[in-house]
């Protein structure tokens, strides 16, 4: 699916705009609630996998992470696939600063961008790449990820899920209404 969306999107290689197709999910499952920046539990683990096997012939050339060892976990398989090293965007100077230099990262590259973000910042840089405001994600969301052409407004946000279901009653959190 991501392998077309990238040939709609991406134009020829005499276009020196870059076109980026921005894939956007959550850390995987953490290993604790309590710990500041736990690791992924087994759950988790698969779930990365699971995220890998989606993404094993959509071409990514970047991946974006914020400095948590979730966030770099999740993205360690397709890392590793495709023979990236994930870039850092801290979460410094909070969610809408984060978001913005998110964008702004992705932007910087042409073909597809992995983003690993968190429950509250997903939305934020999805807005920051040009779609509508929805709300943040539930707390129990991962198995969504979101597939977004950056636009200065009115971009679409792509939904689909990957991996294992997340758990029962989260599907009324991620009905995903705009704002």
């Amino acid at each position: 699916m991501l392998s077309l969306l990238a040939t709609l999107f991406l134009t020829s290689p005499a276009d020196t705009t870059k076109h980026p197709v921005v894939v956007i999910v959550r850390h995987a499952e953490k290993a604790s609630e309590t710990e500041r920046d736990p690791s992924l539990s087994d759950l988790g683990r698969a779930r990365a996998a699971a995220l890998d096997s989606a993404l094993a012939d959509a071409h990514v050339v970047a991946i974006l992470v914020t400095q948590f060892k979730r966030t770099a976990e999740t993205a360690a398989l397709v890392a590793a696939r495709h023979h990236l090293t994930p870039v850092v965007v801290p979460t410094d100077g909070g969610v809408a600063v984060h978001a913005a230099a998110m964008a702004r990262a992705a932007r910087n590259f042409d073909g597809v961008v992995l983003i690993i973000g968190h429950s509250n910042t997903l939305m934020p840089i999805a807005a920051a790449l040009g779609t509508a405001k929805f709300p943040d994600l539930c707390d129990k969301s991962y198995s969504l990820l979101f597939t977004v052409v950056p636009a200065p407004a009115n971009a679409p946000l792509l939904r689909a899920h990957f991996g294992t279901p997340d758990a029962p009653g989260t599907e009324l959190c991620s009905a995903m209404t705009p704002k």
